[in-house]
């Protein structure tokens, strides 16, 4: 649910703030770029944090030491980041970004065949690398929108396909395992 509705909100919000760091300001509904920055980092952030801790078993079981911190950190990321947009009403920086990345790699490195957890990590990771880009370099290119793409379009995404193997009602595998 919360992937989902990350990669929805995402497409209204490029639309709301345009392709570059420069906030165009493109009232959709009614709404400015703050609240749906809001929308964007708050709401779908918790929902997948809560959906990770309520399958913290099945996603930890056998992965040791390793699988427990990346899990941790993964829900920490993604819960203060979210908490701290809802406060600011607004999208914050991406401090914690690296973060959730960190920490999914961890977890599906402390799993093996975790194909799914590991390219959320990965993505996560180039879009902080993106983030750190000169914007005199990455505007021009739409770097901001680029940026959203790594880190809430295609993560989204994933999430969902992530969350819908976690709760299908035939006890599918919540990370492709090994056979």
């Amino acid at each position: 649910m919360g992937g989902l509705l990350m990669a929805g909100i995402w497409l209204v919000y490029t639309q709301v703030h345009g392709p570059t760091s420069y906030d165009e300001t493109n009232a959709v509904a009614g709404r400015s770029t703050l609240f749906w920055g809001m929308l964007l980092g708050g709401p779908p952030p918790l929902l997948i944090a809560l959906g990770l801790w309520l399958r913290r078993g099945a996603l930890t079981s056998g992965g040791g030491r390793r699988a427990r911190v990346g899990h941790t950190l993964a829900v920490f990321g993604l819960a203060v980041a979210a908490i701290i947009d809802l406060i600011i009403a607004a999208l914050g920086p991406p401090f914690f970004v690296p973060v959730v990345g960190l920490g999914l790699v961890l977890l599906a490195a402390g799993r093996p065949g975790s194909r799914l957890l590991l390219a959320l990590g990965l993505l996560y990771l180039a879009a902080f690398g993106l983030a750190l880009v000169p914007l005199r370099i990455s505007d021009p290119l739409a770097g901001y929108r680029v940026y959203g793409v790594l880190a809430h379009l295609l993560p989204g995404v994933l999430w969902a396909a992530l969350g819908a193997a976690a709760w299908a009602p035939s006890g599918a595998a919540l990370a492709e395992r090994p056979a």
